[in-house]
């Protein structure tokens, strides 16, 4: 097993490297990536930038130059259930791109009613560190849904109605589209950064606090595997 781990931000990025042992930094495709282990799991680490289009790049970057057999999406989000409070965890079941007519994507591959599924062998690790209290906030299991702006009131609602998500982000379905189109399982953790009490103001207030609990969140998942 080997893991790919993406980060679309740089003070995601800085807050998940500490938990890694870095052992080869490369340049390729204008992105640094990061080769190493946690516990002796092969991990690899890149951050994209923002939006689906540097994530769906960036996760196709780790399957065909670095042999990743799985990847995690890691960073924070916009709350859109209103049960999820500033660093709550999101982890998803599913993934869908909210800015896009699902129908569109026949090619390559048709996403079921629009969705992209989170592993289930991920999910089952991540839902056993929740009953077992290893999670430093509330973790919660649902939909995820990415487009290519920040949601702070504009399209909130219409976003609900139609996904009913947990959270909302720039970049993780787009890399679960790649990973389906290369069968490799894949896994969003994401932590609450602003919600719709917060406004735009919490990401800029919860940025990195956020980034730090899911970075958290994502090293207990790789010391879980890493024993397993």
């Amino acid at each position: 097993m080997k893991i790919g781990l993406l980060c679309a931000m740089k003070s995601e990025f800085d807050q998940l490297t500490p938990y890694l042992h870095i052992t080869k930094e490369t340049d390729i495709a204008r992105t640094t990536v990061l080769e190493g282990d946690i516990d002796g799991l092969a991990v690899v680490i890149a951050a994209t930038g923002i939006c689906k289009v540097n994530a769906a790049i960036t996760a196709q970057l780790l399957i065909d130059k670095f042999d990743v057999t799985h990847i995690l999406m890691v960073g924070v989000a916009g709350g859109m259930d209103p049960r999820l409070g500033v660093h709550a965890l999101a982890f998803s079941e599913r993934l869908a791109q909210h800015d896009v007519n699902w129908q569109w994507l026949r090619h390559r591959p048709a996403p079921v009613e629009g969705f992209f599924p989170g592993d289930p062998m991920l999910l089952g690790v991540c839902k056993k560190l929740a009953e077992e209290g290893k999670f430093l906030y509330p973790a919660f299991f649902g939909t995820m849904v990415s487009g290519e702006q920040f949601i702070a009131e504009e399209g909130r609602k219409e976003i609900i109605d139609a996904w009913h998500p947990l959270c909302v982000d720039m970049e993780s379905a787009a890399a679960a589209h790649a990973c389906m189109a290369n069968d490799i399982p894949f896994l969003a953790i994401r932590a609450i950064s602003d919600t719709a009490e917060t406004g735009a103001q919490g990401f800029e207030d919860n940025e990195i606090s956020a980034a730090d609990a899911a970075a958290s969140a994502a090293a207990a998942v790789l010391k879980a595997l890493a024993q397993a």
